[in-house]
């Protein structure tokens, strides 16, 4: 019965692991502000400001003009993406819709004043603790995977020879 609990410890432990990971991100956009996500709406507003489908950025703003504010996990937002694509319509659009050139990134920069195609300093900051982080997982849970193997091999041998007396026995 030994041998059934190890399956389920480990993938329990894995389970802990990927919870840390994601509480670790989550707190980690969370502490610039809550609302800075990657979600759909980001990146579709990213893709038909930068593809200049203009028209389609003009219905959707029409169909709710607060999207103009939305932003990605990084801060950014529309006004940063029409700025690197160098879309003038839709800085347009975005301004009339009430997005601001001066709104800043989590690096504290405007669209206007960063380098375009470049991970803000907050991202690579992040991105750095999250594989750190992991890391530390991967080895934690290495070490667990390690002890556990040991233990099998003990608790195997003695197992077997429990079982030779229960058949001894009989």
């Amino acid at each position: 019965s030994r041998s059934e609990k190890m399956p389920r410890s480990r993938l329990a432990s894995l389970a802990l692991v990927a919870l840390c990971l994601f509480a670790f991100a989550c707190s980690a956009r969370a502490a610039l502000d809550p609302s800075w996500q990657d979600t759909e709406t980001t990146t579709k507003m990213y893709n038909v400001i930068t593809n200049h489908e203009n028209e389609d950025l003009k219905k959707m703003l029409d169909e709710d003009e607060d999207i103009a504010a939305v932003r990605a996990a990084d801060g950014r937002g529309p006004m940063w993406w029409a700025h690197e694509a160098k879309n003038e319509e839709a800085m347009e659009l975005l301004k009339k819709a009430g997005a601001d050139e001066n709104w800043q990134d989590a690096d504290g920069k405007t669209c206007k004043d960063f380098t375009h195609g470049q991970m803000t300093d907050y991202m690579k900051k992040l991105f750095a603790e999250q594989e750190a982080a992991a890391e530390e997982q991967r080895r934690k849970l290495q070490e667990q995977v390690d002890a556990d193997d040991d233990d099998d091999d003990d608790d195997d041998d003695d197992d077997d020879d429990d079982d030779d007396e229960d058949d001894k026995e009989e």
